[in-house]
Parts: C-alpha cells; structure tokens; sequence
C-alpha cells in the first residue's frame, strides 16, 4: 500500500470514528500566524497559562510550529460538528467540556492509528484548552508532576500559531465566530477542528 492509499484508509478512519468530515491535506496549505498564536492572550484567554498545553507553557511557538510542519508532506484535518448551545452564553464553560473530551478521544485515537499504519512520526493538535484536567483540577505538570492524561493531551492548534479560519476556509469548511456576546439564534453552526501531521 503507497502513502496515498494509507492516508485516505487513516481519512475513512476518522470518518468512521466519529468526525464529521475529514480531508487528507498538502502540510504546505496550512496556516501558521503568529496573530493567531497571539489571540490567546490579546484578549487573554480564560485559560491562558492553566496547563502545559496552553501558552505561555507551551513550547510550540509559530517559529517552532512553522519548523514542524515544514518537515511534512500532508496532514489530516477533520472537523466535529458540536451543538450551538454547548458553546454559547453563560454555561458554555461548563457545557462545552463534553464535546472537547470527546475531540481529544478522536484525536488521540487517529493519531494512534496513523502511528500503526506506518508513520510513525505522526503529530496531532486538538482544539480548545486542555479540558482533560482543566478547571475541574489544576495541571499537574505546572504542580511538578507527570501529566495525568499523556495520551490525550495535545495542544490546541491555535496555541501553537494554526489559523484555523484560514485553513477552513482553504479547504471549503464553514466556520463561525463565537464569542462571549454571541446569541445562539444567531449562530448557524459551531464545530471542532483537529489536525494530525503524518508524513
């Protein structure tokens, strides 16, 4: 089997995994900007600095993320559909836990199986703050400790410098900006975005 026929078996994967869509992408399509890296903390984000994962802890700067991502061909991005209310108003922190979970399950899982099917150096970044321990309980990491969940944990691509809407918008997806003043009604659909660097 060529690297073609495994990356669209590691795509039917995803698909079957539980994502609403997935695409098998050039590595030279994806967007690094250090202005995306920056909205986590202009405005600070809520949980800027709360683990390992997020910056100013994470080591994935634009500079080194741009580094990676030269060192590959192609990645998977997929994308999970999530329900509009888990992400908008005054419990979405509380709501959205949930679908996040579920996202990082996906992607450990994918990542898992491309590392079975021959890439070994596969890479996978997850969407959102690393909800695994954060805010039920702090990192263990930033305490001093070994991570509680090395298996699940990624950081979001936008923590280390991805600019998920023009990678979207490359590539045909819809997104939209949700924010803290946004009203359900008015937002059409809402959606988690993974990616998985693989050869």
């Amino acid at each position: 089997m060529d690297v073609m026929e495994k990356l669209e078996k590691l795509k039917e994967f995803v698909v079957t995994n539980g994502a609403s869509r997935a695409l098998v992408i050039p590595a030279t399509d994806l967007v690094v900007r250090t202005s995306a890296w920056a909205k986590c903390f202009i405005p600070a984000c809520k949980y800027y600095g709360t683990s390992i994962m997020c910056p100013p802890h994470n080591p994935l700067t634009p500079d080194v993320t741009r580094r990676i991502v030269a060192e590959y061909e192609y990645g998977v991005l997929f994308q999970l559909d999530v329900p509009v209310p888990d992400f908008v108003g005054e419990e979405w922190r509380k709501r959205h836990v949930a679908m996040e979970l579920a996202h990082k399950k996906m992607l450990a899982d994918i990542e898992g199986k491309a590392f079975h099917m021959g890439f070994p150096l596969a890479l996978g970044f997850a969407a959102g703050e690393c909800s695994l321990c954060v805010p039920a309980t702090r990192c263990a990491v930033l305490e001093g400790d070994e991570c509680r969940h090395p298996l699940q944990a990624r950081p979001a691509m936008e923590a280390c410098g991805f600019d998920v809407f023009a990678i979207a918008e490359k590539v045909g997806w819809t997104l939209v900006p949700i924010g803290h003043a946004s009203c359900a009604r008015d937002i059409p659909c809402a959606s988690l975005i993974g990616l998985v660097l693989v050869v």
